[in-house]
């Protein structure tokens, strides 16, 4: 499992869910028409051919394998000038997980990303 999440996230069969809570805030932003949520493994879809993608955020696993995966099968298809997020992102160990800083890291010093801005534990990298 995972070691750090929102206990509210808690779907109640031992996994955590924020599938409610993205809906909903899509849809008080007007945005159903222009987001298209992928629930499948991140791996799986990204086997789909898709136009690449204006935006890709990355609130995954915190394990080391499923945060390299997220960035190895997302980082390179965020279109030019598009974005990625990556989210809980601490540079402190004792803050959090470290695999999401981890990826942050590498899609930095892979020369396809520049910050774009940090708040909190979200980077935003725009890509080159």
């Amino acid at each position: 499992g995972e070691e750090y999440f929102d206990p509210d996230l808690d779907d109640g069969e031992g996994g955590v869910s924020s599938l409610l809570h993205f809906r909903a805030n899509i849809r008080a932003a007007g945005l159903e028409g222009t987001v298209i949520p992928a629930l499948s493994p991140s791996q799986v879809v990204a086997r789909l051919p898709i136009v690449p993608p204006a935006l890709v955020f990355i609130d995954g696993g915190h394990s080391m394998p499923a945060a390299l995966a997220d960035w190895q099968n997302w980082g390179a298809r965020v279109m030019a000038g598009g974005l990625l997020a990556i989210h809980d992102v601490f540079p402190n160990p004792a803050d959090g997980g470290r695999p999401p800083h981890e990826i942050y890291k590498l899609a930095l010093h892979s020369g396809l990303f520049k910050e774009e801005k940090a708040v909190k534990s979200l980077r935003v990298l725009r890509r080159l």
